[in-house]
């Protein structure tokens, strides 16, 4: 019996040190941990019970969504996928529910669809054409909202509802369109800061929407533009919103942390020229040391080579005390 519980004690004490094992290609922060998702690229979303989508573009047309029953590889299925000869590209994904995802095609069609998984009935929100160079979307009640990235001082943000699209910020951002949330009733809106891509940081856009009677949006103010330049990267390609409510953006060679209106690095790339692209949250808590939240970041273009995923690891008390009931049951089998 003795014997066991020392076997099963030092499982336990290597399945910890796999739980500090970190993908190759980026560091996280101090009380974070990584792990690859096995999957090599693709736009991703997160439902609210943890099915992942992934949206895989595919030159020529046939471009591709799956969705698996969960995030981690172990045991990972696949639900259901959807395809179309005329899907190219993907921008932004956003889980209405748990069974309907919206999303951007920006290769021949420029709209937003939406998908019904249960069904596999796919739906035309907005007319063919009618938003160029759509990213990201964002869902906020019974409408969605959509970047049009066109570049410097030409970025759009659309509300898309009942068929008809409205444009709500005709132009904004110096460089190109990239991220877009809605926290705390502002809508967040991310731009590159960066035309000629020679490296200046990304900024966000904070926009303060009006609603009429039936929860439509009918214009927004500017609130403030925050600056990323603390996370010690540059441009902005997209975010997500963590429990905490902390936005999290791929700022090319870091990820960049923005907490009210501070921005500090969140790990780092290696390698020359990294560029992670898509990224979402699940979860609850995503502290140093605490929590179970979990960071999916498409690092397709790092050293990373694909989806791995950040999450913090357990409390530092918890594997000292679990290393300390270890030597103490050996050093007791030795006593007898």
């Amino acid at each position: 019996m003795r014997r066991m519980l020392i076997l099963f004690g030092w499982n336990a004490l290597l399945g910890a040190q796999a739980v500090l094992a970190q993908v190759s290609g980026y560091t996280p922060p101090t009380g974070f941990k990584t792990f690859s998702l096995e999957l090599t690229s693709g736009v991703v979303a997160v439902s609210p019970s943890g099915k992942m989508a992934v949206a895989t573009g595919r030159f020529g047309g046939g471009a591709t969504i799956t969705v698996y029953d969960r995030i981690a590889p172990q045991g990972r299925q696949v639900l259901t996928t959807v395809s179309h000869a005329q899907w190219q590209f993907f921008g932004g994904l956003a889980w209405r529910d748990d069974n309907t995802l919206v999303f951007a095609e920006n290769g021949d069609l420029d709209t937003l669809l939406e998908w019904d998984t249960t069904t596999s009935t796919v739906n035309t929100l907005a007319p063919v054409g009618s938003l160029p160079n759509v990213a990201d979307v964002a869902i906020v009640g019974n409408q969605v909202l959509a970047l049009g990235a066109d570049g410097p001082n030409a970025n759009k943000l659309y509300r898309v509802a009942n068929g008809t699209v409205t444009v709500l910020v005709d132009a904004y951002g110096t460089g190109y369109a990239g991220g877009l949330g809605f926290h705390n009733g502002l809508i967040y809106a991310g731009d590159t800061n960066d035309p000629a891509f020679t490296g200046n940081p990304g900024q966000v856009f904070r926009f303060q929407p009006t609603f009429d009677a039936d929860g439509l949006i009918t214009g927004v103010s500017l609130v403030d533009v925050l600056s990323l330049a603390g996370g010690g990267g540059s441009g902005v390609v997209s975010f997500a919103f963590d429990s905490e409510g902390d936005l999290i953006a791929t700022t090319q060679r870091t990820l960049t942390l923005l907490q009210g209106t501070q921005s500090t690095p969140f790990g780092q790339f290696s390698g020359g020229y990294p560029f992670p692209t898509s990224i979402a949250y699940y979860g609850n808590g995503f502290e140093p040391f605490q929590g179970t939240g979990i960071l999916i970041v498409n690092a397709e273009y790092t050293e990373v080579g694909g989806l791995f995923a950040i999450t913090p690891v357990p409390e530092p008390a918890s594997l000292l005390m679990l290393g300390a009931g270890m030597a103490g049951l050996v050093f007791s089998r030795r006593r007898r």
